[in-house]
This record gives C-alpha cells, structure tokens and sequence, in this order.
C-alpha cells in the first residue's frame, strides 16, 4: 500500500525522465503544476528540496571520509603499522589493568531490577541464614524397573563408602557445621541409607533379604526420629494397603559439603571417582543399576568444559574467512591477483577485535560467558566493508592516480558503508537497553567493536589496497611480493578498447550479475518472485506463531555431559522436581500470635496455589506449637520456649538453619521450604504463570502492603530464570520497535530520498517475520540465546537492504536502468558479503552446546533471506515501484555510439558524475 500510493504521488506531483526507446534526447515531463517562468530542468517538489537538505547533510560526511582516506593514502605503511600497534597494546593494557570474567549465571540472565535479584542479595548477604552446603547427588535407577532390595540398597553402600573412602573426605567434613551425636563434626549424608544410620555396617547386620530391606525402608520416621521425606528419598514410589513399599525406581542420596576450599577439592576428587564408577557400571552387562551423579560445581565446570571445547572454532573461523577472501581476491595472473589483499580485510576485523575488547576491559566491563560469541558474529559481518569498497576501487580507472581513485570509490561507497554501520552499530547499541546483564554486557561489547570495524576498514584496509596497487605497478608477484615478475613472462592485455564495450573489461561476477539482471526483470520472472515471496511470508508467519519460550539450562551443556543424564533421570524417574523456593519472614516480631497467624496464612495461600502438590514436610512453626502444647511450655517467654524447642536434638536438626536469632535471643528471620512438584520445567509459560501467582500471594499479604521491601516472600534460584522469561517477550517486542524505526530513521538519513523509508519500513517487517518463520523451521525456541540473536538481527538485516537502496538512488537511468546498473555494480559485494557472513559463524555448526547452535540457525536465517530480498525481491518492487530521475543535465561531451538498451535499441549514455541526484 505504501508503494503504491507513492507511486500515485510520485507520477501525479513530480515530473520525471521518460527515455524513449531510439530516441537519443532525454524528453522532460513538465509538472502540471509548474510555473511558465520556471527554467525547463529544474528541480521542483518536495523530493528535490528533500533530496537537496540530505545532499547538505552528507557533504560534510563524505567531505571527513575523503579527507581520512587521503592521509591514508600518503601514508599506507604508517597507517599499518600504527593500527597493528595500537590494538595490540590496548588488548595488553585492558588485559592487565581492569580484565574481570563474570560467570554468575544466577545475575548475568536475570532482569537487574527484579525483585528475584534484590531477594538473592538479602538471603546471601544480610539474613543471617547459615551459608548452603555443596550438595554432592547420587541417584540410582534401573531405566524405571523396581529397584526395591537389599543388592540395591547394598550397592548403594558401596558407592557411598566410595566416596567416603577419598583421601580428603574427613578433612574437608572437619569443617562442615553439622554437629552429630557424638559431638563430631561431619558432613551430613540425607537418603535411603538414613533408615540404617548411613552406616553400611549396621545395614549388613540387620538385613539379610528383600523383606527386611523393604520392612526398613516403609518406615516413616527414621531410626533418629526425623520424618522421612519420601518423594525426596525414593522415586515414584508405591504402598499397599498395610503402607509397606511395593515399588520404588530410584533412590537419591545426598551428601552435604561444606562451603569451603576443602570442600570443593574434595567435590572435584569425589567426582572423578565417580564418572569412573558410572562408567564401570555402565560396561557391566550383569548390573542393571544406573548411577547418576551432579555436584555443586557440576554446572560451572561443564559449562566452562563446553566453552574450552569451542574455543578451537575461533581459529577456525579465522582460517576459514582468510581462505574464503584469499579466494575473493585471486587471480590467475600472478600480478593482478589480490590474495593478499583479502588477508588484509581479515587482520582489520581481526585488529578491531582486539581493539574493541581492549577498549572495554580498559573499562572494566566484566567479560562473560556470552561474550564468546561475538569473534564469530564480528568475523561473518565484519568484511562486508571491505568487499564494498574493494568492489568499487575495481570500477575505477586503473590508469588514473591511487589516491584519485580512493577518492573516487569513497565518493561511491562511503555513505552506503556509513549507513550500514551506523544501523549495525545501531542495533547492538539498542541492546544495551536491555535489563537482562548477559544481553547488555555482549551488546555493549559489540557496539565500540562495530566502530573500530568501520574505522580500520577506511584506514587500515584502505592502506593495504595503496600497497597492493604500489605492488601490482611494481610488477611484484602478489603473496610472495618480494618477486619481480619479469615483463616477458606476463600475459598481454588486450588494449583495444575503441568499441568502450565496459562489459567485456568487467569482473566476472559483474557480468554475472548483469546476465541475473537481465533474467530477474522479465515480466513472468517478477510475477513468479512477488507470488513465491508472498507466499513466504504467509508461512513463515504461521510458523513464527507457533514459536515457544522454551530454555533448559542443560541446552549450555556439552552433548555428553553428565549434569545432562543426571537431570534428565531426575525428570524421568521422580515426581518431585528440583524446584523448592523457601517462604521467608522477616523484619517482623515472630513471638506476636497474630503475626504467627499471618505467617501461617501465607503459607496456606502458597500451598493453595496449582504448582504446590501438598503443604510442606516441615515448617517450625507448626511443630514449635504443638511441642510447646504438649510439654506444657506456656509459661515460658517467646525466647525461652525457642530455646527449649531446638535444645531437642531432633528440631535442632530440622530447624536450626531456618531460624536466625540475634544475641538477645529474638527471631529476626525464618523461613519453610514448599515444593513445586506441579511445575512443568519444560513450559516456560507455566514457570511464569507460577512465578505471577507466588509474587501475587506475597504482595497481597497484610505485612506487604505499601512496602516495595517485602517482608513475606518467596524464592528460590530458578526464580531468576522465571523472571527473565517473564520479561524478555515484552523487552524483544519493545526492542524490535525501536529498532525498527530506528533504521527507518537511518535510511530517511542517508537515503537521498523520502521515499527510502517506504520500502525500508515495509522490507524489515517482510524480513523479521520470516526470521522468526526460519527459525522455528531450525527447531529455535524463544530463549536467551534467541533473544539476543533477534535483538542484533534487525541492524544486520537492513545492511542488504540499505546497500540496494542507496545505490539504487545514485544509478542513473529509468528504473530498469537503475536496478540493472545496481545490481550490476553492488550486487556481487553484497553477494559475497552475505556468503562471508555466512562462512564466519559455519564453525558454530560444529559446536557442543545449543548456545551456538542457535547462533548458527539464526545466522543462516539471517543471510539467506537477507541476500533474497536484498537481490530478488528488492530489485523486483525498485523497477515497478521505484522513482526516477527527475533531471538529466545535458552531456559535455559527445553521446556514446553503441551504448544499448537491455533490449537491443540504443539509447544516450549519461555519465553518473554529471546526472542531478534529485529523484521523483
């Protein structure tokens, strides 16, 4: 609709060029409107005066680009030297000055102003709770048979004996908080084994058949008298009538570390002991028990394994694109080739990594796990630039002065490289809005990156085609340009240029080009692309409908990772999941009834909620009433009776590490652990909804009310995660926006017409949908990793876009005219700019984890589609809709003979540099 009421306007308002066919005069349109007096050939209208403001506005750009180009020029090898030495010695100084990593995974995905945070904070640093144990997990199945005996709990024994036979085990438990009945400190071991004490020799001594060991494990209370926490210790399990076991598929065992540096170094030993024992399970064909194992530090070391694991890619990917321009830039000709050249566009992009890291860690901003993806994003969108401007110096007269023809090929290019890099640069510095850290921190990266790309791109990549072009006119062999090559040995070139058929000198790809021109604006050709990219769309749009928010952390994993198998058991073989947030009460006085009362009634609504299967196992509260009740303690103060409560040793067990007490005596803080069995860890839409309504029961609670500090709340760490989810629809809708009109604003800049905007608009909006369509083609979800692939996709889009556009604008000609001449001399660049892009994220194919993975699909959704509507459908709706000419200034020198239309009649060639750039 935009084009076509563009195109009634245009035809009705502004006058424009009509080349006749045979007719070798431009034959000018007169605007109704026009006045008598008015000189024939003058600019009117809007566009013109549009045209004129813009061209005002990019004098000054072009004028500062030539001037940087044209030092450039005089000085090539200092220009070289001097940006090698200051990348490097920015990478070394912010290295060795304020380099930091971030690998808190709990903040780095989690929204920086959420309640989530805030509550995490306190629960760490100013609640007083007792540090958490490094949990070591042990859990046992058979691939969902029963597992219900004495051998399985007697190998149960023997891997725990295992563990508890590693050198350090009793010098890392020294340390632990937890007090046993001897006064000893030891770790504190949870699980099946707790019906015999943990104690392997007591289980060998009273059992000695199925029977007995079953017998033992339906009791409710543990020998000690702690209530047993069934969905905790066995898997699914099954009673009859009489309450005695029948069926149990796992058992979980937990032994609880401390907090400490002999904790984790018994954590790492214990591990590898281990995996090794999963592994000799696992070759046993005469054992049908699976033993699945996670620590504390699984996560982060197997996280930081599958980073290791890529980081031989970021070499690849180097090696990869310096083939791929070496190839761009080769010739038979030992001369005339430019291998080398091409291997100069790479050390730019190569340098302004360097220089962008260095620059931020100068900063001090924190590097983190995401932020290893952008060397494959920079690499594939990096050379765009230099094959735009390397295309153009080709078109140059090759006869005329080096630094006449830099000027020239600034004087093509340098608005279309500046607009691409401003919308690039653009998109990442939309991103930093984001709440979410991983997102801001990589955005933030990106975007000084995409700057030192755009500088070292006209300074140092210019410099290296000032000495390419020194070596090729001292005749030296390109690579090896310390050779000579002799006179003799060059093949002659073909000097009879009378018939200036500019097609015959062309580069092969130009001509190719020329001969896609020719076919893609055939009438059945147009028709054939308006109703197959129509038809894209419309599925891609219902396949973007059906995208899902969907993350699982183990998507960050190797593929063969054992915190993988062991959630993945988790899952398969028990009802209750890992989600168990802790209600907590504080800054109030927890000896008042009525605030009991209320704490009591917040409990209730938290278990009346759909995610919570049945109301905690353990809650202080309840217990301490019904202990004070029946010891007859009522008249005893709050604090006496608190005392006497955990004096038992039972309840000193259960609750010592849920309530904080100050010196006086009084609770300052306590909290209840519920569990969110209903939870569906898989729908990311229901992790919300259950986010939402736990956050609505706190908020409604009496003591909350018009306090943003809530006193009564829940958490647990996947909360932060949730919240994420929760904003991050809502952050890419916001962003996508902004960033679409931000482009659009872009091109009404640098586009030397209003109506660049017109097809911009419209062409991102075609190709965002049809992202998203592709990627939930490549089995993409709406995730972290998506997320910031979507947020980055809408500056990288309209590259194609904005360099058919710009050199569209600046081509002479009617429409067909112009759309042959642009795609005749940018169609190839973006071509191979595309394919370049393409090449630099392919290693992330061969990654180990979903992370890349998803980089991957994205960007192979993002090029392909780019190069399609930037070279297929663009061209196509430019020669039906777009405007033309509105002035032709007569020629200085005499008409071209021979110069013919795509359809064979001759027409007056018009030389670019003496054309009016006013358009209608």
């Amino acid at each position: 609709l935009f084009l076509l009421v563009f195109r009634f306007y245009s035809g009705s308002d502004l006058a424009e060029v009509d080349i006749s066919k045979g007719d070798n005069q431009p034959k000018e349109i007169v605007p109704n409107d026009e006045t008598p007096n008015e000189a024939p050939g003058t600019p009117s209208g809007f566009s013109a005066k549009w045209t004129k403001a813009l061209n005002m506005l990019h004098a000054p750009i072009l004028n500062a680009l030539q001037a940087l180009t044209q030092t450039v020029v005089k000085n090539p090898k200092r220009t070289v030297y001097g940006i090698s030495f200051f990348s490097i010695v920015l990478l070394v100084i912010g290295l060795f000055t304020n380099f930091s990593v971030d690998v808190d995974e709990d903040k780095l995905w989690t929204p920086s102003n959420s309640k989530a945070i805030s509550h995490m904070d306190w629960i760490d640093d100013h609640s007083g709770f007792p540090e958490a144990t490094h949990d070591l997990l042990l859990f046992f199945h058979s691939n969902g048979e029963n597992v219900l005996g004495q051998e399985e709990v007697q190998k149960v024994f023997d891997v725990l004996d295992a563990v508890r036979g590693v050198n350090n085990y009793n010098e890392a438990c020294s340390e632990s908080d937890y007090v046993n009945s001897d006064g000893d400190n030891v770790c504190e071991i949870e699980g099946v084994v707790q019906f015999w004490g943990s104690d392997a020799s007591v289980f060998e001594d009273q059992v000695s058949s199925d029977e007995q060991a079953i017998a033992a494990m339906s009791e409710t209370v543990y020998p000690d008298g702690t209530p047993v926490s069934e969905n905790s210790v066995f898997g699914k399990p099954q009673r009859d009538d009489d309450g005695t076991l029948t069926s149990v598929v796992s058992y979980t065992v937990t032994v609880k570390l401390p907090p400490t540096d002999a904790g984790e170094s018994f954590e790492d030993d214990a591990l590898d002991l281990l995996l090794d024992l999963r592994d000799d399970w696992a070759a046993d064909k005469d054992n049908s028990l699976v033993l699945e194992v996670t620590a504390e530090g699984s996560f982060g070391d197997e996280f930081e394994r599958a980073i290791l694991s890529d980081i031989p890619l970021i070499p690849i990917v180097f090696i990869i694109m310096s083939i791929f321009c070496a190839a761009v830039f080769f010739k038979r000709d030992k001369v005339q080739s430019r291998s080398l050249l091409g291997f100069g566009a790479v050390l730019a992009v190569v340098q302004s990594l360097l220089s962008g890291f260095g620059f931020l860690f100068i900063c001090g901003v924190p590097f983190t796990s995401m932020t290893q993806i952008l060397p494959f994003v920079i690499f594939g969108i990096g050379l765009d630039d230099a094959f735009i401007i390397s295309g153009a110096y080709s078109r140059t007269d090759p006869k005329t002065e080096i630094a006449e023809r830099i000027r020239e090929t600034i004087q093509e290019v340098g608005l279309s490289i500046t607009s691409t890099s401003v919308t690039s640069a653009l998109a990442f510095g939309l991103g930093c809005i984001s709440s979410i850290p991983a997102v801001f921190w990589l955005c933030l990266y990106a975007f000084p990156t995409i700057i030192f790309i755009y500088i070292y791109q006209l300074t140092f990549f210019v410099a290296c085609i000032v000495l390419d072009e020194r070596r090729i006119q001292q005749n030296k062999r390109d690579c090896c340009f310390c050779i000579t090559v002799e006179t003799s040995d060059e093949p002659e070139e073909d000097e009879d240029n009378n018939n200036n058929n500019a097609s015959a000198s062309a580069p092969m790809m130009d001509r190719m080009m020329l001969s896609y021109a020719e076919f893609l604006l055939k009438p059945v050709t147009k028709v054939f692309v308006i109703l197959a990219f129509t038809v894209l769309v419309v599925v891609c749009a219902l396949s973007a409908s059906q995208l899902e928010q969907r993350f699982e952390f183990t998507d960050v994993m190797p593929d063969d990772s054992y915190v993988t198998d062991f959630f993945d058991a988790i899952d398969e073989y028990t009802i209750r999941n890992s989600i168990a947030p802790y209600a907590y009460f504080r800054y109030v006085d927890q000896s008042q009834e009525n605030m009991q009362q209320q704490m009591e009634t917040y409990v209730d609504e938290l278990v009346a909620l759909a995610a919570v299967e049945e109301p905690p196992e353990d809650f202080w509260l309840w217990d301490f009433r019904t202990y004070i009740s029946d010891e007859g303690l009522g008249e005893l103060t709050f604090n006496q009776q608190v005392e006497r409560f955990l004096s038992e040793p039972v309840y000193f067990d259960l609750y010592n590490g849920d309530i904080v007490r100050n010196e006086d005596g009084d609770i300052t803080a306590s909290r209840v652990q519920l569990y969110f069995d209903n939870v569906d860890v898989e729908d990311v839409n229901d992790q919300i909804d259950t986010l939402d309504d736990q956050r609505a029961v706190s908020k409604r609670q009496p003591v909350n009310q018009g306090e943003s500090d809530w006193r009564f709340f829940s958490y647990d760490g996947i909360y932060n995660i949730w919240e994420f989810y929760a904003v991050s629809v809502e952050e890419l809708i916001f962003t996508t926006i902004i960033g679409v009109v931000a482009v659009t604003g872009v091109a009404l800049v640098f586009v030397p017409h209003f109506s660049g905007a017109l097809f911009v608009l419209p062409m991102i909006c075609l190709l965002y949908v049809d992202l998203l369509g592709v990627m939930n083609w490549g089995g993409v979800d709406v995730n972290a990793v998506s997320y910031i692939a979507l947020v980055m996709s809408i500056g990288l889009l309209v590259d194609f876009v904005m360099h058919v556009l710009l050199r569209y604008y600046e081509c002479p000609g009617n429409r067909r005219e112009k759309v042959v001449e642009m795609l005749r001399t940018m169609g190839s660049s973006i071509l191979i700019g595309g394919v370049s892009t393409f090449l630099g994220t392919l290693p992330l194919a061969f990654s180990t984890s979903t992370i890349f993975y998803t980089i991957f699909i994205a960007f192979v959704g993002l090029v392909t589609l780019g190069i399609g509507h930037g070279l297929i459908l663009l061209p196509v709706l430019l020669s039906l809709f777009g405007p033309e000419d509105q002035i032709v200034a007569p020629s200085t020198e005499a008409p071209a003979v021979g110069d013919k239309e795509m359809d064979g009649t001759t027409r007056t060639s018009v030389p670019q540099k003496e054309s009016v750039s006013s358009s209608s």
